[in-house]
């Protein structure tokens, strides 16, 4: 195909292309297709197949546009890169058409690998943090779990008090309108609310009784309709609930563990927070030898891709946000504030892409069938389906497939590289 291709350098790694087909071509592929579709049009008023061409092109103008677009450009387009010899990555983004049934021209802005000059990999010189439970750090541990495991003993011959929890129905009235109406509610009574003085306004409240609690709502409260306004809260007590901790003994360890004894747990307890803490000194290791990878290497990266990246972390905390409860207007509203904060990271990921890939293709590092297999039996342990469903899902997508395969060579990537790494150990 004989084309008119015009090249426009915007970086080292991001190109216009500049696409102009000569008429001709764009003529041809018209009659091409309405050549093709005439021979089976139902036409009312002609025979199948034998209705004149420019009746056919009449009825059928809007699916010649459509498949001689789509055709012309992913052709014309496949034969500039070949003739400019471009060594694209991912999609190009076509702008700026001029398309009608005798001209097609077009820009593609596409991007490339760039590349990468890194002053060293191996060998990179990084620290690790020690790993240790300490006993607060246990401690806080068994508070938990003591907590989580408490009692609650009905309380009939004193009025509520601080640290009880109330059984309660309750109205809300704002504005002299009730909006808001709960039962069987399970109120603490502590020093310090959300709502600052409302459990305290209950001590000395007895089961039965209906005692009126006054707050003021701050003005940044979540429902803005109430926000610096007067609750007026009609709480009537139902049950009074004594919390009671359990004892810190042999049989408390039974009861929360497979441990026999109080101090096997405390040991039980201790390992897991050593496993988690080396988990997450190992991730800060290889967060820190990817930062010196970056500091160590000089390119550009192509601006298109950042963007992308960037705006996938937005939706990704937007996403987040909503399922923290935060309304999705109000969510969205933090879009632009988001974008700026999340900009560096977005850059970081995207060098750490090229970066990975790089080491890889040097030190000839792939993604082997048994990699594969292995991955799939770890995904299918995690989400707990069974592992042919999961195999099934990689084998039906090929993009899929192939985005699970890069995953696999960044991690062996990483892996490499903390190998050949000078690893000094913080002192404690």
């Amino acid at each position: 195909m004989k084309l008119k291709i015009d090249v426009k350098d915007l970086s080292s790694c991001e190109k216009v292309l500049t696409i102009d087909l000569p008429p001709e071509t764009v003529t041809e592929e018209f009659e091409t297709f309405y050549t093709a579709v005439g021979k089976r049009a139902k036409i009312p008023g002609f025979r199948p197949g034998h209705a004149p061409k420019h009746v056919v092109a009449l009825h059928f103008k809007e699916e010649a546009k459509n498949e001689v677009w789509k055709q012309l450009v992913s052709r014309s387009f496949r034969d500039a890169i070949r003739q400019k010899e471009i060594a694209m990555i991912g999609y190009p983004q076509i702008e700026n058409v001029e398309f009608n049934e005798n001209r097609l021209k077009f820009k593609a802005h596409v991007e490339m690998r760039p590349k990468l000059k890194i002053d060293k990999y191996v060998g990179l010189s990084v620290k690790r943090d020690p790993v240790e439970a300490n006993e607060s750090e246990i401690e806080e541990t068994l508070t938990r779990i003591r907590e989580s495991h408490a009692k609650f003993q009905a309380v009939e011959d004193r009025a509520a008090q601080l640290g009880d929890f109330l059984i309660s129905d309750y109205a809300l009235v704002v504005d002299g309108k009730e909006v808001e109406k709960r039962e069987g509610e399970w109120i603490e009574i502590r020093e310090k609310d959300f709502l600052e003085g409302f459990s305290k306004q209950l001590t000395g409240a007895k089961a039965g009784e209906t005692k009126e609690v006054l707050v003021t709502f701050p003005a940044d409260y979540g429902k803005k309709e109430f926000a610096g306004k007067t609750g007026h809260f009609l709480v009537t007590v139902k049950e009074i609930k004594e919390k009671k901790l359990p004892f810190l003994d042999d049989e408390f360890a039974k009861e929360v563990s497979q441990c026999e004894t109080f101090v096997q747990l405390k040991d039980e307890i201790r390992r897991d927070l050593e496993t988690h803490k080396k988990t997450e000194v190992e991730r800060k290791v290889e967060q820190a030898l990817l930062d010196e990878l970056i500091k160590r290497s000089k390119f550009e990266i192509p601006s298109r891709m950042m963007e992308r990246r960037c705006q996938a972390l937005v939706e990704d905390r937007i996403q987040m946000l909503i399922s923290q409860g935060v309304k999705q207007e109000d969510a969205v509203k933090q879009k632009d504030e988001l974008q700026k904060a999340l900009q560096p990271e977005a850059e970081r990921q995207v060098r750490i892409s090229f970066l990975l890939n790089e080491v890889a293709e040097r030190e000839h590092l792939d993604a082997k069938e048994e990699d594969l297999e292995a991955k799939y039996r770890s995904l299918a342990e995690r989400a707990r389906r069974p592992l042919e469903e999961v195999k099934t899902y990689f084998s039906q997508d090929e993009d899929r497939r192939e985005s699970l395969r890069q995953q696999i060579i960044s991690e062996k990537t990483i892996h490499w590289l903390k190998d050949k790494a000078i690893v000094t150990e913080n002192k404690k």
